[in-house]
């Protein structure tokens, strides 16, 4: 299974790959280092990786620009190849993206910002070619792998980023049910991942949730009700048209969350608990779609539905 969330940085100041890495591993990404092309092209062999931020000028500001002549090479081993640059010209731009640049990014300070949407954006893509390239057995498999690396993992910010991976993997085998993003930020709420319901399934097409908000803690602990009414919020926020969620937690929930959550009946929102137990189950499933169905009538059936 390839790891998901790799970055290798091809940038021969280590300052910039210290910077990369304060803002990139905080993410759940792993994040690793070549300061030269010889190191660039011996980890490429060694490792898969999703993203490659590739310094414009390997050799320095006096250099040139050695960094855009391994794009092809790094094109080829299907990482997507994001460009950082301090001396950004129409011309370097062209022909990063002639020889198969994905993006580029400007070393200026809006910096940390735009490395985590491009890094994000490049990663989803890589996501979603390399699960569409899966057999069945291989996606069953990677499904397999990434819950048991999820139960191993110590790293908190890595295990939330296999968590929402394996969460992505999961509603895939869902006919309809289309993964749209993930970790979308605004200014005053995160959302884990957003799904689009285009589900022909009269169960999911009565739903008049055209999109559905799943949300994934990571905690070792058990998760209370104050992130219960945290989630609502962002539920109620989408103008009507998201009133399904789904609430993840690899700790489970305490007993508060359960009764807060049977007092929200007063509007037409279901958002279903999904502990470890019942994680375990979509994970062993022959027939995820009829787990999600059963998940979503106990939700309703235990007061955590409409009244």
């Amino acid at each position: 299974m390839t790891s998901p969330g790799t970055v290798l940085v091809v940038d021969d100041e280590r300052p910039f790959f210290e910077t990369y890495q304060d803002i990139l591993v905080p993410e759940g990404y792993r994040v690793e280092w070549a300061p030269d092309r010889k190191t660039a092209q011996a980890r490429l062999q060694e490792s898969s990786w999703d993203v490659v931020v590739l310094d414009q000028r390997l050799q320095g500001s006096s250099g040139g620009d050695s960094g855009i002549d391994l794009i092809s090479e790094i094109v080829l081993t299907g990482a997507k190849v994001i460009v950082a640059t301090a001396y950004a010209d129409a011309k370097m731009i062209e022909r990063a993206f002639k020889d198969g640049a994905y993006d580029y990014l400007e070393k200026v300070p809006t910096l940390p910002m735009m490395l985590r949407i491009k890094v994000r954006n490049a990663s989803e893509a890589v996501r979603e070619r390399r699960l569409a390239s899966l057999t069945q057995a291989q996606r069953e498999k990677e499904i397999q792998d990434l819950w048991a690396d999820c139960r191993s993992e110590t790293n908190g910010n890595r295990k939330g980023r296999l968590l929402e991976e394996l969460l992505v993997l999961l509603f895939k085998t869902v006919p309809g049910l289309m993964n749209t993003s993930t970790n979308r930020t605004s200014a005053d709420e995160e959302i884990d991942i957003v799904i689009r319901n285009e589900s022909q399934d009269p169960f999911w097409a009565r739903e008049s949730s055209s999109y559905i908000l799943v949300e994934c803690k990571n905690w070792s602990k058990h998760v209370g009700p104050g992130e219960l009414v945290i989630f609502r919020d962002k539920l109620w926020n989408r103008g009507g048209r998201c009133r399904l969620g789904f609430f993840v937690a690899a700790g489970g929930f305490t007993e508060g969350f359960h009764t807060r959550s049977a007092t929200f009946r007063k509007d037409d929102h279901l958002v279903v608990a999904i502990g470890p137990t019942e994680l375990d189950a979509l994970v062993r499933s022959t027939n995820r779609n009829e787990t999600f169905k059963k998940l979503h009538e106990d939700a309703v059936m235990s007061g955590n539905g409409p009244a």
